[in-house]
C-alpha cells in the first residue's frame, strides 16, 4: 500500500504546472537566430529577431544581451516593447530590469492603445511597468507614421511639446509647461496639462475655456476636478476676465446614499472696476444649493437655496443675457412631505430676495407654509371627497404681516353616461387672516366663506383607419378627445384682506376643449413604430358675469404637426374674438436632413390696449458642406424695437484625431449708467473650441 501511494504522489508531482507550486510569473525567455551562453557571467547574447519575453510583456530587437544575475536586458537595434493590452515603445536602443522593469529606451516612441496617445522623445524612462517619465517629449493623439518611426520633418497634424511628463498608466498622464501646435506652428502656452487615464473618475486639471467680448476682455477658465469618493466630487473653476474681474466657480455633487442626493455652488466674484453707481468694488457671492432625501416611509425632504451677498449679483454673474436678472426675486425654499394613501403633509418654508428694490424690508416671507391635503377619498359608492387646508406665517420687516389659512373642501360624484363620464363638484373655500401693519402694530382679523360648484363631461372617441400597405403607412389612428366644463364662485367681497391672501374672484363660465389627434402606425423589416402626425387643441370659455364689450375670452390653440420625418410646426395662440386679432402666439418651423436644417420661431404679445409690447423673431441654420465641417448661423430680432438681441456664428470641424470650433457672438444687454439708469449696449465676443483625440477638450462655455 505504501508503494502505491508513493507512485500517485510521484505521478502528481510530475505532471502539475510548476506554476501551481508558485513558480515565478515573470520567467524570463530568449529566442533568437543564434544564442550564446557565457557560463562565467551567467549571461545570454542573443542576435536576429530576437525576443525577450515574459507572462506580462515582449521586447523585439535586432540584438540583445541578458544578465540573468542581474536580470538586466540590453536591446539594440528595431527595438519594440509591447504588453498584451497593445501598448508598446519603440526605439534603436534600452536597457530593461526584467524583474522591476526599470530601465530606458533611447529615440523612443510610446503608444497607449486605450486613449490612442503617442508621446516622442529621446529618451523614455521606465519607473515600472505602469509608471514612465519623459524629458523634452512631444504627444499626440494623431497617427502620423513618418513622426513615429522618427524622420524630425515629419509633424502630426496637432501636438504637444512638453518640458516634463510624467505617465501612469490606466491613472493619468501629467506634463508641465506644454505649448500647443498646429503642424509645426505653436498656437499657445499652458503651464500645466493634466488627463485622466482611467475609466473611473480622477482628481486633476480638466481641460480650460477661452473666449473674449469687448465687455469682459479675455476670459479664461480652468477647472479642477477633486474626487473624493465615488459617490462624492467637487468641481473648482477659477476664472478671469481681463476687464471686468476675476473669481471661482465651485460645485460640491454628492450622492451621500441611494436616498440622498444633490449639489452645493458658490461663485465668488471680485470687481475690477465698480459697477454702475457704485463706487467701490465689490466681492459678490452667489450660493445655490438643492438636495433631494427620501426617507422612505418617514416621507421626503428636500432644499433647494438661492442666496447673493448682494442684490446687484445677478446682473453681474449673468453679464452675457439681455435681461437684468431672470425675475425679479431669488427663492430659496425647503419642504417636508409625506403621504399615506390619500391623506399628505407638506411643511415648507419660502424666503425671497428682492432684486429691485433697495433692501429686503418689504419682501414678504412665508416662514413656514403647512399644507395638508386629503386626495381621491371614497366616502361611499363613487361620493369622494377633496380637501386642503393651509396655514401660513406671513412675516415682513414693514408692512401687513400675519396669520393666513385657506381651507377647500369639495364633494364629487363621478358616472357615466353613454360616452361620457361627468364630473359634478360642490364645495367651499374658507379664507382667514390675522395680521398687523408693521410698524403701527395695529391688529387685524377677517374671515371669508366662498362657495364654488362645477360640473365637468368628457369622452374619447377613435377610429382607426387601414391602408393595403406591406411597409410604411399601414394604419392611420384619429382620436377626439372633447370636455366641457361649468364652473360658478359668487360674488363675495374680499377687499380688506391684506395683500398676501389670494383671493377667489367671481366666476360663472363655461369652458369647451377640444383635442384631434392624428397618430400613424409605420411598419418597416418587421420593426413597428408611432408617431404623432398631428395634434391640435381649441380650448374656449364663455362667461356669464362680462357684458361689456364680449362674454367670450381668447380663443386657446395649440397645433403640433408632422407631415414627414424631417419637417414639424408647433404653435400656441390666444385670439381675441371681439378683436378680431392675436392676443399672444408663439410659433416654430424646423426642416431637418443629415446634412442640412433650418428653423423658425416668432414670438408676439399684446398689452391690456391691444398694443404689441412685445414681437421677435428667431432664425437657426445650419450646414454639413463637408462630412467634417458643421456651421451654423443663429439670428434674434425685436420687431417692436428695431435691434438684434443676440446674433451668432460658429463652426466646428472634426478629423480624426482633432476638432476645432469657433462661437462669435453679439449680444445686446442691459447696463447700470452712473446716475442709475439702464442703457442698452453691445457686447461682442467669442469662444473657442479645440478637441484633441486622447487628450480632451478646451470647451465653448455655450
Amino acid at each position: 500500500m505504501k508503494k502505491i501511494f508513493v507512485f500517485i504522489f510521484l505521478f502528481l508531482f510530475l505532471y502539475i504546472p510548476l506554476s501551481a507550486f508558485g513558480a515565478p510569473e515573470n520567467a524570463v525567455h530568449i529566442k533568437a537566430d543564434n544564442i550564446i551562453y557565457n557560463k562565467k557571467l551567467n549571461a545570454y547574447y542573443a542576435t536576429g529577431h530576437c525576443v525577450i519575453y515574459t507572462q506580462a510583456y515582449t521586447i523585439k530587437s535586432n540584438s540583445a544581451s541578458y544578465f540573468k544575475n542581474s536580470s538586466l536586458a540590453q536591446v539594440n537595434g528595431n527595438v519594440k516593447i509591447e504588453n498584451k493590452k497593445g501598448d508598446w515603445i519603440k526605439g534603436n536602443k534600452g536597457t530593461i530590469n526584467t524583474s522591476t522593469f526599470k530601465g530606458f529606451i533611447d529615440n523612443a516612441t510610446m503608444f497607449i492603445k486605450s486613449d490612442g496617445i503617442y508621446i516622442k522623445a529621446k529618451r523614455i524612462v521606465m519607473n515600472s511597468k505602469e509608471k514612465y517619465y519623459i524629458s523634452n517629449g512631444t504627444i499626440t493623439g494623431c497617427r502620423c507614421p513618418q513622426f513615429i518611426r522618427g524622420n524630425p520633418k515629419a509633424h502630426p497634424k496637432w501636438s504637444i511639446l512638453a518640458k516634463n511628463t510624467y505617465v501612469v498608466k490606466n491613472d493619468y498622464i501629467f506634463s508641465y509647461p506644454v505649448v500647443f501646435k498646429a503642424r509645426s506652428v505653436p498656437l499657445f502656452f499652458s503651464p500645466v496639462l493634466s488627463r485622466s487615464l482611467a475609466n473611473k473618475r480622477k482628481t486633476g486639471f480638466l481641460f480650460p475655456a477661452v473666449g473674449y467680448s469687448n465687455k469682459d476682455g479675455i476670459k479664461y477658465i480652468q477647472p479642477f476636478f477633486i474626487n473624493i469618493s465615488p459617490s462624492q466630487d467637487i468641481t473648482l473653476k477659477p476664472f478671469i476676465y481681463t476687464f471686468s474681474g476675476y473669481g471661482l466657480d465651485s460645485q460640491y455633487r454628492f450622492y451621500w446614499t441611494k436616498h440622498s442626493k444633490g449639489k452645493w455652488d458658490v461663485t465668488l466674484f471680485k470687481e475690477k472696476k465698480a459697477y454702475g453707481i457704485s463706487e467701490n468694488k465689490k466681492l459678490r457671492v452667489y450660493t445655490k444649493a438643492v438636495q433631494q432625501a427620501d426617507l422612505e416611509q418617514y416621507g421626503s425632504f428636500s432644499y433647494d437655496v438661492n442666496m447673493v451677498n448682494n442684490k446687484d449679483n445677478l446682473r453681474v454673474l449673468n453679464k452675457d443675457n439681455i435681461e437684468l436678472s431672470s425675475d425679479r426675486y431669488t427663492t430659496s425654499k425647503a419642504s417636508y412631505s409625506i403621504t399615506k394613501g390619500v391623506y399628505s403633509l407638506n411643511i415648507n418654508g419660502y424666503f425671497y430676495q428682492d432684486l429691485i428694490s433697495d433692501n429686503n424690508r418689504e419682501t414678504l416671507q412665508k416662514l413656514p407654509e403647512i399644507k395638508f391635503d386629503i386626495t381621491n377619498k371614497k366616502l361611499w359608492n363613487n361620493l369622494t371627497l377633496d380637501f386642503d387646508q393651509t396655514a401660513t406665517n406671513d412675516f415682513r420687516i414693514k408692512g401687513s404681516r400675519g396669520y393666513s389659512s385657506s381651507t377647500t373642501g369639495f364633494l364629487s360624484y363621478p358616472f357615466e353616461i353613454s360616452y361620457f363620464s361627468i364630473v359634478p363638484k360642490i364645495g367651499a373655500h374658507e379664507l382667514y387672516a390675522y395680521w398687523e401693519n408693521a410698524p403701527d402694530n395695529n391688529h387685524f382679523s377677517r374671515r371669508s366663506f366662498i362657495p364654488e360648484y362645477s360640473i365637468d363631461a368628457k369622452t374619447s372617441l377613435y377610429r382607426v383607419f387601414t391602408t393595403n400597405n406591406t411597409s410604411g403607412l399601414v394604419a392611420l389612428k384619429h382620436t377626439i378627445n372633447p370636455s366641457l366644463t361649468y364652473t360658478y364662485i359668487p360674488q363675495r367681497d374680499q377687499s380688506k384682506f391684506p395683500d398676501f391672501v389670494a383671493e377667489y374672484s367671481k366666476t360663472n363660465n363655461i369652458n369647451f376643449t377640444l383635442e384631434n389627434i392624428l397618430t400613424t402606425k409605420n411598419e418597416d423589416n418587421s420593426t413597428i413604430s408611432y408617431r404623432e402626425f398631428f395634434y391640435n387643441k381649441l380650448s374656449q370659455e364663455y362667461d356669464f358675469s362680462k357684458t361689456y364689450h364680449t362674454p367670450f375670452p381668447p380663443l386657446y390653440e395649440e397645433t403640433r404637426f408632422s407631415p414627414i420625418e424631417y419637417l414639424s410646426f408647433a404653435s400656441k395662440a390666444h385670439f381675441s374674438t371681439h378683436k378680431g386679432l392675436f392676443i399672444d402666439s408663439d410659433e416654430e418651423m424646423s426642416i431637418s436632413s443629415k446634412t442640412k436644417g433650418a428653423s423658425f420661431g416668432y414670438v408676439m404679445s399684446r398689452d391690456s390696449d391691444y398694443k404689441i409690447n412685445n414681437e421677435s423673431a428667431k432664425v437657426k441654420l445650419y450646414l454639413y458642406p463637408v462630412k467634417s465641417l458643421y456651421t451654423y448661423v443663429y439670428v434674434e430680432r425685436s420687431l417692436n424695437e428695431g435691434y438684434y438681441p443676440q446674433k451668432k456664428v460658429g463652426f466646428m470641424y472634426n478629423e480624426d484625431c482633432w476638432g476645432i470650433g469657433l462661437d462669435l457672438y453679439v449680444n445686446r444687454v442691459a447696463e447700470e449708467n452712473s446716475d442709475g439708469t439702464y442703457s442698452r449696449t453691445k457686447n461682442a465676443g467669442f469662444w473657442i473650441t479645440i478637441s484633441l483625440k486622447g487628450i480632451g477638450t478646451v470647451k465653448r462655455q455655450y
